[in-house]
């Protein structure tokens, strides 16, 4: 059987069980319309599959299915006899079409037009006849695309938002993954870097979040808002343009922000680290070793690990570059640690130094030898169904040891100047050098800006200035009469140059009185019932605060 039919096959199975669903649903009596959510849902599965089989004329009718859902469930059409019939009738013309896939008619498509047409009419948004564009991707295709990408960042950025306000909170991740649902495994998307990049990143930032114990990394947060800058950018420009650009700002930044949050996080910390450096006993009940992995289990790691090396030659710039490695680094995550066997042993200990090499940058910093690497272990794991397990786990420790190598030597290295970089800091502690200022007119005096202050201090240098007394004379004076004021002086002043951090508090009836005016505050927090939560703890813990402030005036 050839790829071409058995991708119609697999359509037509899942698209009839789509146009059931949907049938099923549809035979609702009329009134009130339950259902319209799960039969967007289905429709705009159908359609999906559809597309992914470019089976464009199913696609147009799916899309006409979808708008009529949509209009159900926002109150936009009734569900009525007229509109429960033409849903019904049109559900049924699908079938008919479906069943005529494998030898269509040339009035298929117009049927097909007819249907799609006619539903948007019913829920009150026509819209134009799905026609090719010149960049390969129709416009039912790019509405399709556009639209599931802008539900992902969406979703992002719901995550986003709830990371900064609770690290631990994984609820979030799921609607993520919900959203991701109907893009997986679309094929168009290989057309459209970096759109697939993008998608693999998110899913494997998502993975990595709930591995990871206790509070999500510090720059979780950034990196699914930056993601969902990036997949809203991606969007816009498949509708305009036909594909998104290939070094978009957005895609750089959530690229950057995976490999700092993400990419060599949670290595596996040796057994023998969490004991004390004596005899012992240090096990008391020896544990079960994990199961091993399959040969056919290995030679499918060395399958991806190829794919994942050539993806890698073929970035045509930095941004996928740097989500190709992330998609690398996250797919190694669930090998780290791996043992039972000394071939899982080895790729346990390759996938962990694999992404400690993307995570400090040594893969970015030397691509080609990293690229090669990963060949070779994809080359060892490849053979293994012929090969002897000792050999395949000693080839896939020398590929480690390399990768160690790189690491060691990107740690090693000084970090590299960009082109045209200044010289450090500590040769130029000034914008403008104190000679340069020595040169230059004496100014006239000017109050306390902050450009005379700095005046000021590039004059010191020079040694052209005699100290103030106060740091307001130092703001006030003219050019080239302050010096640096040690911080000694100032302590040691009797008037008010420092200011006591506890004078800046409430104290005794003050505190106590602050505290009852936040009754009301609580009180509207708790009948509310929800929401609310963390903003009601803080201020809790506010009144404590004031409270014992309060009280410790009267010991």
């Amino acid at each position: 059987m050839s790829n071409a039919i058995g991708m119609t096959d697999f359509f037509v199975l899942e698209a009839g069980e789509y146009l059931e669903r949907l049938d099923a649903l549809a035979q609702a009596p009329a009134g009130a319309f339950e259902a319209a959510e799960e039969f967007v849902r289905i429709a705009r599965a159908f359609r999906g599959s559809a597309l992914m089989a470019s089976q464009q004329p199913l696609a147009r009718a799916a899309q006409g299915l979808e708008a009529a859902g949509r209009a159900l469930r926002d109150g936009r059409l009734a569900w009525d006899e007229r509109a429960r019939g033409a849903v019904i009738r049109a559900v049924d013309d699908c079938k008919v079409l479906l069943r005529r896939i494998r030898t269509p008619s040339e009035q298929d498509g117009d049927k097909a037009e007819a249907i799609g047409a006619e539903l948007e009419r019913l829920a009150g948004r026509p819209s134009a006849p799905v026609r090719a564009t010149g960049e390969g991707l129709d416009a039912g295709a790019r509405a399709f695309v556009a639209r599931e990408a802008a539900a992902i960042a969406s979703a992002l950025d719901r995550v986003a938002r709830a990371l900064e306000a609770d690290p631990g909170d994984r609820a979030p991740l799921a609607g993520v993954s919900q959203a991701m649902s109907a893009l997986r495994g679309v094929a168009v998307l290989g057309d459209l870097p970096p759109l697939a990049d993008i998608l693999i990143g998110v899913e494997g930032a998502v993975h990595e979040v709930n591995a990871t114990s206790g509070e999500a990394p510090p720059a979780a947060a950034a990196a699914f808002d930056a993601g969902a800058k990036a997949l809203a950018r991606a969007a816009r420009e498949v509708v305009d343009n036909g594909r998104p650009a290939t070094d978009g700002e957005e895609a750089a930044t959530f690229a950057a922000l995976l490999l700092e949050a993400f990419a060599g996080a949670g290595n596996v910390v040796p057994v023998e680290d969490l004991f004390y450096d004596d005899a012992g006993p240090h096990v008391v009940i020896e544990g079960i070793a994990p199961a091993g992995m399959s040969r056919v289990e290995v030679v499918s790691e060395g399958e991806y690990l190829a794919g994942a090396a050539g993806a890698l030659q073929r970035a045509t710039s930095p941004v996928l570059r740097d989500l190709r490695l992330f998609g690398l680094a996250a797919a190694l995550r669930p090998l780290t640690g791996a043992g039972g066997t000394p071939l899982a042993g080895a790729l346990g200990r390759l996938a962990d130094v694999g992404r400690g090499a993307i995570g400090r940058g040594a893969a970015v910093a030397n691509l080609p030898a990293f690229v090669s690497l990963v060949g070779q272990a994809a080359e060892s794991l490849r053979g293994a169904a012929r090969e002897d397990e000792g050999a395949l786990a000693a080839a896939l420790d020398g590929v480690s040891a390399q990768l160690e190598d790189l690491r060691a030597a990107r740690a090693a290295a000084p970090a590299a100047e960009p082109a045209g970089a200044a010289a450090p800091a500590a040769d130029l502690p000034f914008l403008v050098s104190p000679e340069e200022v020595a040169a230059e007119p004496e100014p006239e005096p000017a109050g306390s800006s902050l450009a005379d202050a700095y005046a000021s201090l590039a004059r010191l240098a020079a040694g052209q200035a005699a100290a103030p007394t106060d740091l307001a004379e130092l703001l006030a004076a003219p050019a080239g009469e302050a010096d640096v004021v040690p911080i000694e002086l100032l302590a040691a002043r009797g008037d008010e140059a420092v200011v006591p951090v506890e004078s800046l508090l409430y104290r005794g009836a003050a505190a106590l009185k602050h505290a009852l005016a936040l009754q009301p505050e609580i009180e509207a927090l708790l009948a509310a019932r929800n929401g609310g939560g963390a903003q009601l703890a803080a201020l809790v813990r506010e009144v404590f605060d004031l409270v014992q402030l309060g009280l410790g005036a009267e010991r």
